[in-house]
């Protein structure tokens, strides 16, 4: 996801293969177990690389391939790239890693896939994450974070009216989608409320302390201008500042009235390995699988039985445990496929006016 960014190698050998017996009864696969049939050698799996691909890779990737056999090749998730492919009719990605708005608009664009739940176990996914062509991966929190050099114990915000009352410079995400959810909390709207977003009380909110936002546009940005000193206050992706304010750096933030955003799995229309694929993704939500790659990253496990494998003080940071998660509350993602072009227009013109 964007909170974490960063095609796909030439042609892939597809050769099949028996899968042996064993393999078989060890993927744990929900719905319907991988049994002995001719499998592909590889998958190919599109993530937004970085420290996300390697926690994929250690949680998902890997231990997939010690109990199918099936080695995973990956490669940038390029949204375009999968458009283009699916239009083709040319499709080398057999799972694919995107922000889950995005891949609710893919699904609408008729670029995905429908998900076989038979095979993919959703009864233990937590409410929310579980869509047609899509299913919510991990969960990151958009939400307030602070300077501790330059604001004193007690004065932090502590929910987005306060971030609004904040005396001092703030900072934003220079994008319609997640900032304008905050603007309408900083206004007063409940959060469980936001929906359909009131784009035009959103500019509004936003016009009033528009000359004291510092518009950041890169993930990598929001730690460094905290520990600059550049804002005293700001919006961040907890992922962005959990590790400086793990090192000791002047950072805190909490996720009272967090924003939550989620990576998701797709499969594009006329993946060449789709049964597989369907399987793979039943395998990367199981308990154990999640709550590896929430060790690894702070982002939330879907399914509720891996937050009872985690311990209270993983538990803490992560914005699915029950704790911060009845405090905060899901973005739309449907809604940002119905609406986000409108929305986009309307914030760049009045950013611009």
């Amino acid at each position: 996801m964007s909170r974490l960014k960063s095609g796909i190698r030439g042609a892939i050998d597809r050769r099949a293969f028996m899968a042996s017996a064993a393999a078989a009864a060890a993927t744990g696969v929900a719905g319907a177990p991988f049994i002995s049939r001719a499998a592909p050698s590889q998958m190919v799996i599109s993530t937004g690389g970085g420290a996300l691909d390697d926690a994929y890779k250690a949680a998902y990737f890997q231990p997939w391939t010690a109990k199918t056999g099936i080695a995973v090749t990956t490669g940038p998730n390029t949204g375009a790239k999968l458009k283009a492919m699916v239009e083709q009719k040319a499709v080398e990605w057999d799972v694919s890693q995107q922000p889950a708005e995005l891949a609710a608009t893919m699904a609408k664009q008729g670029l995905l896939e429908p998900l076989d739940y038979s095979i993919i176990d959703k009864s233990k996914l937590i409410k929310g994450v579980a869509f047609d062509h899509f299913v919510m991966c991990d969960i990151a929190a958009y939400h307030i974070a602070w300077n501790t050099k330059l604001v004193k114990p007690g004065a932090e915000p502590k929910d987005w009216p306060g971030f609004w009352a904040f005396s001092g410079r703030r900072g934003l995400w220079k994008r319609p989608y997640q900032t304008m959810e905050v603007a309408l909390m900083g206004s007063g709207v409940d959060k469980d409320k936001l929906y359909p977003l009131d784009i035009r009380r959103a500019l509004d909110s936003l016009a009033k302390i528009k000359d004291s936002i510092y518009w950041w546009e890169r993930g990598a940005q929001v730690a460094q201008i905290l520990i600059d000193g550049e804002v005293e206050a700001t919006a961040a992706w907890n992922g962005r500042v959990y590790d400086p304010k793990k090192s000791g750096a002047p950072v805190d933030y909490h996720l009272n009235e967090a924003l939550l955003v989620a990576d998701a799995w797709c499969v594009p229309k006329g993946a060449p390995n789709k049964r597989e694929s369907m399987e793979f993704i039943a395998f990367a939500l199981g308990a154990d699988n999640q709550a590896s790659f929430a060790q690894k990253l702070p982002y939330g496990p879907v399914n509720g039985d891996a937050l009872k494998l985690l311990s209270k003080e993983t538990l803490a940071v992560l914005p699915s445990s029950e704790e911060n998660f009845k405090r905060s509350t899901f973005l739309d993602v449907n809604w940002w496929a119905d609406n986000g072009e409108q929305a986009e227009a309307a914030f760049n013109k009045w950013i611009t006016g």
